[in-house]
């Protein structure tokens, strides 16, 4: 560090190294900062790979958006002994890139990746638009910006390295022993060198790609080396993201595949519509971790009912044939199974189902008083109806899924009215005369058949 470049920037520190060129922190000599990249000597001898580094600048500031990193001067040392060194002059980023966040805890969530992509997409759809295609998106080009005097504030995103960029005006420069791309983020038409397939879809890939990574850890393709997975990824298709992670959120997997599509017409149709799909997805996230349990104030709570009287039948006359007592008894025995299935029934008419009201957190939540009896808190949670939402699906290929709404709901066990029972045959016992019993179970089992008038002859 402290080297002179071109007589007028001193290197301060070093920011990055890549396949192509590093990136240094540096001071001019009228104390302005700036990043300085410096292509490697050994492809700053080759004139083609210098005249590609020197457009990264004409590429990059040709996309006029603030999330595209600006090239401030580009330069070739003419003397001394650095002559040749190749630099560009471009603005100094104070944060971290992409790969460096997921490297540390904690993890990146869906909904923090959905919004950079989100910033992403802005910054591609201006490209786009000026026919650049940046053909190399990876988390190492994604650089977030921290917010000035502002700790809590969510960091912007910046692209980096338009390095392979391809203008659409012809203008771009044919490659010298470099990759045109990073094998893990390629699309398939990058990946078989079909040229001039590549167009806007490509880079939505590579966001997909970039999306996937993050979210499951793995790259869309495993392979030994890269040439076994420049072949993967030009001829199989990217498996559906929740295929490998069955936790991820519907609306993070319907984008994340859509951007996957093996064929470029079955993916986004451009940057602007993958953004909205993006921020529906993000809609999704939100509403679903807003969602919560609205309870009802205690007034609200209905008097418990009670418990239904015992009701004696009357007398039955008993049946002198032997067959009549038989039916009888299986009468009886459905009589009583429909009364008490029908007592039942009607107490659970009565009562009311138990019901629960999903409301979104916008609306004022009543909560219960914490010092009300747990059983009558219940209640007033039984008490509410059900109100569940969904977000509708999205209709393109591999979309479709609505949302769920997810809610916790403490649901305790409700007092019911005893089932009344039938009282036993006959005419009521006088409470002066017998002590009291309990009620006769009610059943088939408890039956008894009617005595037999005819007398049973002794010895049969």
């Amino acid at each position: 560090m402290g080297t002179q470049l071109a007589g007028k920037w001193t290197l301060e520190r070093l920011l990055g190294v890549g396949g192509m060129a590093a990136v240094y922190a540096a001071r001019h000599r009228n104390g302005a900062r700036a990043a300085i990249k410096v292509l490697h000597p050994e492809l700053a001898r080759v004139e083609e790979v210098r005249e590609r580094f020197r457009r990264e600048g004409y590429a990059a500031n040709r996309v006029d958006h603030p999330g595209a990193v600006k090239v401030l001067d580009d330069d070739v040392v003419d003397e001394g002994p650095d002559v040749g060194t190749a630099f560009l002059v471009m603005e100094l980023l104070e944060g971290e890139s992409l790969q460096e966040r997921v490297e540390r805890a904690p993890p990146v969530g869906e909904g923090e990746f959905l919004r950079i992509a989100e910033g992403v997409l802005d910054v591609l759809e201006a490209a786009h638009r000026s026919g650049v295609v940046h053909r190399d998106l990876k988390p190492e080009n994604l650089f977030l910006v921290r917010a000035e005097g502002a700790a809590d504030r969510a960091p912007r995103v910046k692209v980096l390295d338009f390095g392979l960029a391809r203008l659409a005006d012809g203008q771009a420069i044919t490659s010298h022993g470099l990759a045109l791309g990073t094998p893990s983020f390629m699309s398939p038409e990058q990946a078989k060198g079909r040229v001039t397939e590549i167009d806007g879809r490509t880079d939505l890939f590579a966001l997909g790609a970039t999306g996937f990574r993050v979210r499951t850890g793995r790259r869309v393709h495993d392979a030994a080396n890269a040439v076994e997975l420049v072949t993967k990824m030009g001829t199989i298709p990217a498996p559906k993201i929740r295929e490998v992670a069955p936790d991820v959120s519907r609306g993070y997997a319907r984008v994340i595949d859509r951007a996957l599509e093996f064929e470029r017409e079955q993916r986004y149709p451009d940057a602007a519509a993958m953004r909205e799909d993006v921020r529906r997805a993000l809609a999704e996230l939100e509403g679903s971790a807003q969602t919560v349990l609205a309870v009802l104030p205690a007034s609200a709570v209905p008097p418990s009912q009670p418990p239904l009287p015992v009701v004696a039948s009357a007398p039955r006359r008993r049946s002198t044939a032997r067959s009549l007592a038989a039916w009888g008894a299986l009468a009886l025995a459905l009589v009583v199974g429909v009364g008490v299935g029908g007592g039942a029934a009607w107490l659970e008419r009565r009562a009311g189902p138990a019901r629960v009201d999903l409301a979104p957190v916008a609306s004022a939540p009543v909560a219960a008083p914490s010092s009300m009896d747990p059983l009558v808190r219940a209640s007033a949670v039984a008490s509410l109806p059900v109100a569940a939402s969904a977000a509708p699906g999205d209709a393109g290929p591999g979309g479709g899924d609505d949302a769920g709404v997810e809610a916790a709901v403490e649901v305790a066990p409700s007092a019911r009215a005893p089932v009344p029972t039938r009282a036993p045959r006959g005419p009521a016992p006088s409470s002066a005369s017998q002590p009291a019993r309990p009620p006769a179970r009610v059943g088939p089992g408890n039956v008894q058949p009617a005595p037999s008038k005819h007398r049973r002859k002794s010895g049969r």
